[in-house]
This record gives structure tokens, C-alpha cells and sequence, in this order.
């Protein structure tokens, strides 16, 4: 009786609105070669719709069913989970095994909220949850996000993978470093009747070759070495060192011939000049795997703490106390001359032993 005599006012629809930064978010993804795929319990015609309207599919008919799935065989099932980014009508179980092969090839993280995504949480290798999800999610996850947004997980990859590379440029450039320094003072002592650097200046120049190191946290990164995920490769960090520490020996013993019969003082004046500046340089050569000239622009704090370490090291043996306290003399203009030669040939031959390297 109640559905006689009706008229007909209208139709409301109701929509789960996609996030503003959704299609900005997988594009960012995208460039840092992260697949993104949907998961989902509704119907192909939703899952469709949002995969289509955030770029995942080409035309929202090419979900993927878990029904269509489950009547493939393995080889297929494995082949469509790869090669598809969005998969409807999907069940927990269908969930753990879409995982599962991508496991297979990849590192997975998974982000959910429900308790129907506890066995997926659990598989991947990094679970994800928002602050609202269900209590038995929360716990079977990894990571409990504050911020209800894909981005922040993204940033948070492009995050971690800028971390990695800076303390990989850390690893490099002061291994070779300290490489450099031991094979000369250890040959040195074989020839020279004096020691090549006092305890206060080996502390001086640790002091103003570190200071610039502090800023490489703050560095850029090459587009390059953010597209994929690095990992430790030891090996090959030593090797580098072992390499360009031999590189900075050779202009150390350079240094040596040209100034250890002066007198004691002139050489520890000039090998801890040259010291100070072959490290800042070794840090602008290093801080990326291409020529310099290829790299990004270092970070402003790098720029400016490295100044100011190339800076105090020229200046200290002109001021009254680098003679009172460091035992350093006083530079003359072809005393000069020989730091900037030595130092433009060995920023030329760590460019050439990189590429080489490389």
C-alpha cells in the first residue's frame, strides 16, 4: 500500500571520495619504482572506478576478480598477480597468497585496517596500519601510520632511501680518508726522522676535516640513486677506499719529497694544509657516483661548513697562536702554489679513479 501514489523526487548517490593527493601520490611512487596495487572486498565496478580514476588502470573493466583468479592455474595466477594493479572481490586468504608470489620477487608492504587483512599484515615484510584500525590489525602490523595518507608512506620510502645513500657517501669518504692517512704516516715513519704531523695537529685536522662531515645528513641525493632500493655492499665500499686511499697517499708522498728537507715544521705546515683541503674535496667527489659536474647541488650547510673548514685551515698558520700552539710556520706564496697544484691534480685523479671504478 505504502509504495502506491509515489512520486518520484530524485536519486542520491553516495561516493568514498578519492584523496586529493591520490594520483600525485602513485605518480611519486612511480618515479621511485614502487608498484602500487589494490586489494580489495568490493565489487569489480568499485575497485574499478578508483583504479581508473588514480591511474592505476587504463580502463576500469581490467580488475582482476578473485573468483577469475582462483579458476586460473598457478602459472597464470602468478603471471596475472604481476602484471595486474588492481584485484576485486578479493578474500582474506586470496589476500596472504597475492602476497605471497609477490614475495616472490619483491619486497611487499601491505596496509590495512580490518581484521579480515590480519593474515596479509602478517606475511608481508612490512605491515601497515592507520591509527583507526581494528586492534587485531594493529598488532599483527609493523608500522601504525598517525597520518590516514598513502604519501606518508611514500615519503617515507624517498625518506629512508635518501638516509641510505648519505650514510653510504659517510662510509666512503671517511674509510678512504683514514685509509689515505694510515698508508702515509706508516711509510713515512720508514724514511723521515720526524714525525709528519704533531698529536695537536692530528687533532686539528680531525677536528676541521670532520666539521664539514657533519652537513652530509643534510645532502641532496642523485635522481639516480633514489629510483631504486640500495643495500650494504661492503666489498665494494672498502675497495673504494682501499683505491682512493692509495690515490691520496701518492699526492701525501708528493708533498713529502718537495718539502721534507726544508725542515720538520714546513712539512706538518703543508701536509696538514693539503690535508684539510684533498678531504672537503674528497667529500664533493664522492658525495656522487657521476663527475662532479653531473651531480646535484650539495646541500647549503655542506657549501658552508665546508668553507669555513678550508677557510680556518689556510688561515690558522698566518695567526700568532698556529706557531705557539700547533707549531705550524708561516705559508709564503710558492709554499702556497705547491697545496693548490697538489690539490687541483688529486681532485683530477679521484674523479679518474672513480670513473674507472666505476
Amino acid at each position: 500500500y505504502e509504495e502506491q501514489y509515489l512520486e518520484f523526487v530524485g536519486l542520491i548517490s553516495f561516493v568514498d571520495p578519492l584523496k586529493k593527493t591520490a594520483r600525485a601520490t602513485l605518480a611519486k611512487a612511480h618515479a621511485l619504482n614502487v608498484q602500487v596495487k589494490i586489494l580489495t572486498g568490493d565489487s569489480a565496478e568499485v575497485a574499478g572506478a578508483v583504479g581508473y580514476a588514480v591511474g592505476l588502470l587504463g580502463r576500469p573493466q581490467d580488475t582482476v576478480t578473485g573468483k577469475q583468479l582462483m579458476e586460473m592455474s598457478y602459472a597464470e595466477r602468478r603471471q596475472s598477480i604481476l602484471a595486474n594493479s588492481v584485484f576485486a572481490r578479493i578474500a582474506p586468504r586470496e589476500k596472504y597468497e597475492i602476497i605471497k608470489i609477490m614475495q616472490e620477487q619483491y619486497r611487499v608492504g601491505f596496509l590495512g585496517e580490518g581484521i579480515n587483512d590480519t593474515p596479509a599484515l602478517k606475511i608481508a615484510d612490512v605491515g601497515l596500519v592507520v591509527q583507526g584500525a581494528s586492534d587485531i590489525a594493529r598488532d599483527a602490523a609493523d608500522i601504525i601510520l598517525l597520518r590516514k595518507s598513502l604519501d606518508t608512506i611514500i615519503d617515507g620510502i624517498k625518506e629512508g632511501r635518501t638516509i641510505f645513500a648519505n650514510i653510504l657517501k659517510y662510509l666512503k669518504i671517511t674509510l678512504t680518508s683514514n685509509f689515505g692517512n694510515f698508508y702515509s704516516v706508516a711509510l713515512a715513519s720508514l724514511f723521515l726522522p720526524f714525525i709528519p704531523l704533531l698529536p695537536i695537529q692530528i687533532l686539528l685536522l680531525n677536528l676541521l676535516s670532520d666539521f664539514p662531515m657533519i652537513a652530509i645528513a643534510t645532502d641532496t641525493v642523485d635522481t639516480e640513486d633514489m629510483e631504486q632500493p640500495k643495500n650494504y655492499q661492503v666489498h665494494a665500499v672498502v675497495l673504494v677506499a682501499i683505491l682512493l686511499g692509495g690515490v691520496s697517499s701518492l699526492f701525501d708522498f708528493m708533498l713529502f719529497g718537495i718539502f721534507a728537507k726544508v725542515s720538520p715544521e714546513t712539512l706538518q705546515t703543508a701536509w696538514f694544509v693539503l690535508s684539510v683541503i684533498t678531504e672537503v674535496v674528497l667529500i664533493f667527489s664522492l658525495r656522487t657516483r657521476f663527475a662532479f659536474f653531473r651531480a646535484r647541488r650539495p646541500s647549503s650547510l655542506l657549501m658552508a661548513l665546508s668553507l669555513v673548514a678550508l677557510a680556518s685551515a689556510i688561515a690558522i698558520p698566518f695567526i700568532p697562536f698556529g706557531a705557539s700552539i700547533f707549531h705550524f710556520i708561516k705559508p709564503d706564496s710558492s709554499f702556497l702554489w705547491v697545496i693548490v697544484a697538489l690539490s687541483a691534480g688529486y681532485f683530477v685523479a679521484t674523479e679518474v679513479m672513480k670513473y674507472l671504478y666505476q
